[in-house]
């Protein structure tokens, strides 16, 4: 299965919509979207002719402190007018050396090109307020997934079960070994289905090289596509496995290698910079070849 993710930062409506026209037209139909861009995401699908009915959306939400939850502010006192973290963004969230917070996904690219320390990464904090505000409008919501890529365990079972006291669907945790071995992390996995075993499904996103700005080589993956080994080797089912971070077209090939067939493969950057100033037509016929590969390394 393809799963698109727009960016849990990405607020930027008109950018949802063209990637989930170009996307939705190329057969995808699971999509992974922020709590502010949910109506925004149904609007659309609607508006192009297709059943919501049929498509499956995903609501991310992150820990505090998770990388996916920042954002990115360029402190002016300090800025040289280099102009690298403006020609380095890769959602082109920099303008006049001005960060546009509804472009920017917290990827911390500024940063590293900056020398001069002008960038200053925050969390944005209001995600969950978000979050409440959708379910209590009874949106079609499929999925909720919790970005727990912190090093505070109970910071990250405390908001679960939050989350889960307002919602019974399928939950997804996205975390990567950044900050725990792979039996912690298992540890952490098996504490969380406890805290889920009411909710419909439960599902672990293994994020690997996350964020990573479209890199296309064979090793972008392969954190993940190891991750989701060692998972399946502990006993966790792969078909309740998703694979982020650092996913593109040669993802497919690192399965097939190891026998691995996951439930999913989450394009987030690669996906969206892959269609990028193309025209519709010409975008669509890339996306079809990225559904098609993510299909078939699925088993689909």
């Amino acid at each position: 299965m393809f799963k698109l993710i727009f960016g849990l930062g990405n607020s930027n409506k008109e950018n949802i919509k063209a990637l989930a026209e170009i996307y939705a037209q190329a057969g995808a139909w699971m999509f992974d979207v922020s709590p502010f861009m949910l109506p925004c995401l149904l609007q659309t699908i609607e508006q192009i002719n297709l059943d919501i009915n049929n498509c499956k959306f995903c609501v991310s939400v992150p820990v505090e402190g998770d990388s996916h939850g920042k954002k990115a502010k360029i402190i002016q006192d300090k800025c040289k007018k280099c102009y690298k973290c403006q020609n380095s963004c890769p959602q082109n969230a920099i303008k006049d050396l001005v960060v546009d917070e509804a472009r920017c996904i917290g990827c911390e690219v500024c940063k590293k090109k900056c020398s001069h320390g002008a960038i200053k990464i925050f969390d944005k904090t209001d995600y969950f307020d978000a979050l409440k505000n959708i379910l209590k409008q009874d949106l079609k919501i499929d999925c909720i997934e919790l970005h727990a890529s912190v090093e505070n365990r109970q910071k990250i079972l405390k908001k679960l079960k939050k989350i889960c006291k307002k919602y019974k669907g399928a939950i997804s945790l996205c975390i990567s070994r950044k900050y725990f071995s792979t039996n912690d992390a298992w540890e952490l996995i098996k504490a969380a289905q406890e805290i889920a075993k009411d909710n419909s499904d439960f599902f672990v996103q293994a994020d690997g090289n996350s964020m990573n700005a479209a890199n296309s080589s064979v090793v972008s993956s392969l954190e993940s596509v190891t991750f989701a080994l060692a998972l399946r080797d502990l006993g966790f089912n792969e078909k309740k496995i998703i694979l982020s971070g650092g996913v593109n077209e040669n993802t497919k090939e690192l399965c097939e290698k190891f026998s691995l067939s996951p439930l999913a493969l989450a394009f987030g950057t690669y996906a969206r910079k892959a269609v990028e100033n193309l025209d519709f037509d010409s975008a669509v016929d890339v996306a079809k070849r990225l559904v098609k590969n993510a299909n078939e390394a699925c088993g689909e």
